[in-house]
């Protein structure tokens, strides 16, 4: 049978050259900025390397959300076939040996189809493409032993993703070793976290830290292709920051928590603090809760919080501009609050426990109903792989110190398709673990720009993970 190779769309000039820079090579990253189009790429450059039977197949690992994005892409750019492993045990087994270019699964099958996928791919010279990688970034998980397992079956791998770094250095580890065994950042995860994790406290300590960064650097721009959205004409993009004050019963709330954390982080070891910080950023969860809404966490609490008025304001404004707007918050008792508080509006509602089926529909009528001028959704459900420019604000109600949260979530505004400016809004309660958090993201962001090439110099050094730090922030 004669199969056509050849683009069914044309690329733009940007994915061109990364299409060129993928085509016929082994083990190589793309880590342009999201909304560049890396999907449209990749598609490409498999299609020619299939074409020239460098490879049989190809074999794409992305989360459960985006399988059938995937598929639609797949179509969309191509003229080959596309098959996703999808089912009952039997028929996933089925679907494996279904013939096509493209084999589409989601990263948890991974784990339960392990011995399956081996057979399969020794039988075939297969690429393999994981989609947002990040998702291998922890090399302890049950996904990332699996995919990292299956990567010896491989005659070519690719890793795509706009946020290599979710939240720290050491998140590019497992990624790499994916793709070259450890030639690039090593085969000892714990060397490599060690001299590469974030560690600064004055400025000798981040000259030296910037020294360890930049090699990091040149290592990773001998095998990956990182472009931002200035090689797009995108409207621009404008951050703003709406402070609120807490008052009342909200305040008294979070004043009470914020003292019973300082009496128990005051009580540890220093040391503790230190090796466990992730535990205690999750406790200072809670106050980023009552901050945006007490009623999370006390059932009692009748009152309108600080930031949900604002964010009233905020929103009238932008309907009666005529425009639309999604609400990013990462608490599920403030989406469905949220989405019955702007019923009037059309408000429509996105996070983890909605079929996949209802997210689709939910987008779509998002896109092209007039009427559905506000979405409400949660970042780490709906940060990637959607296009949603029929609006053009976002507006974090809360936040948590999940950088990629942040920084994907708002590009699904700001992309390709997108020709109105585009308003990041930020509701912080001064005064509060807002503020701290705030500068936690900036600060994760800023050492990943300065390893990926985006910036030349880290120019914050100051750190706020000790103990002492804690205690500051908790008056």
């Amino acid at each position: 049978m004669k199969f056509n190779f050849s683009p069914k769309t044309k690329p733009l000039g940007h994915q061109l050259e990364a299409i060129n820079f993928l085509k016929g090579k082994k083990n190589l990253a793309l880590f342009d900025e999201q909304g560049l189009g890396k999907s449209k790429i990749v598609i490409d450059a498999l299609c020619n390397d299939l074409e020239n039977k460098l490879i049989d197949s190809v074999l794409i690992v992305c989360k459960k959300t985006l399988v059938k994005m995937w598929m639609k892409e797949i179509l969309k750019h191509s003229y080959l076939r596309a098959n996703i492993v999808v089912g009952t045990k039997n028929q996933r087994g089925r679907s494996l040996m279904h013939f096509a270019h493209f084999h589409i699964i989601n990263y948890e099958l991974i784990v339960q189809e392990i011995e399956k996928i081996m057979t399969f791919m020794s039988l075939y010279k297969f690429a393999m493409v994981l989609d947002e990688s990040q998702k291998i970034k922890n090399p302890a998980s049950r996904v990332t032993k699996a995919v990292l397992s299956i990567r010896q079956f491989t005659s070519k791998k690719i890793i795509i993703t706009g946020t290599p770094i979710a939240n720290r250095p050491e998140d590019l580890w497992s990624q790499f070793y994916f793709l070259d065994n450890g030639a690039s950042l090593g085969d000892d995860f714990n060397k490599f976290k060690k001299e590469f994790g974030i560690k600064l406290k004055n400025e000798k300590s981040l000259k030296k830290y910037e020294e360890n960064l930049k090699s990091l650097r040149d290592n990773l721009g001998k095998v990956s292709l990182r472009r931002t959205k200035d090689v797009l004409e995108l409207p621009e993009k404008i951050y703003i920051n709406s402070y609120v004050y807490l008052i009342g019963e909200q305040k008294r709330i979070y004043d009470r928590l914020k003292k019973e954390l300082y009496l128990e982080i005051k009580e540890t070891e220093g040391e503790v603090i230190s090796k466990e910080i992730d535990n205690y950023l999750e406790k200072l969860l809670r106050l980023t809760q009552v901050a945006s809404n007490p009623a999370l966490v006390n059932d009692n609490y009748t009152e309108t919080a600080k930031k949900i008025e604002r964010l009233d304001s905020l929103v009238e404004k932008i309907v009666k501009d005529k425009e639309k707007v999604i609400i990013w918050t990462s608490f599920r008792k403030n989406i469905r609050g949220l989405k019955r508080r702007y019923d009037k509006y059309g408000a429509l509602m996105l996070f983890g426990e909605i079929p996949i089926e209802e997210r689709n529909e939910v987008v779509e009528k998002f896109m092209t109903n007039e009427e559905a001028k506000v979405l409400v959704a949660n970042p780490s459900a709906a940060k990637e792989g959607l296009t949603l420019t029929s609006a053009n604000n976002a507006i974090y109600l809360d936040r948590t110190f999940k950088m990629d949260d942040y920084i994907q979530s708002q590009d699904r505004i700001h992309r390709i398709g997108q020709d109105k400016k585009c308003n990041i809004i930020k509701i912080i309660a001064k005064d509060t673990i807002d503020e701290y958090t705030d500068e936690i993201i900036e600060k994760k962001y800023a050492i990943s720009q300065f390893v990926l090439g985006d910036v030349s110099k880290i120019i914050d050094h100051k750190n706020y993970l000790t103990k002492e730090d804690l205690l500051k922030i908790l008056g």
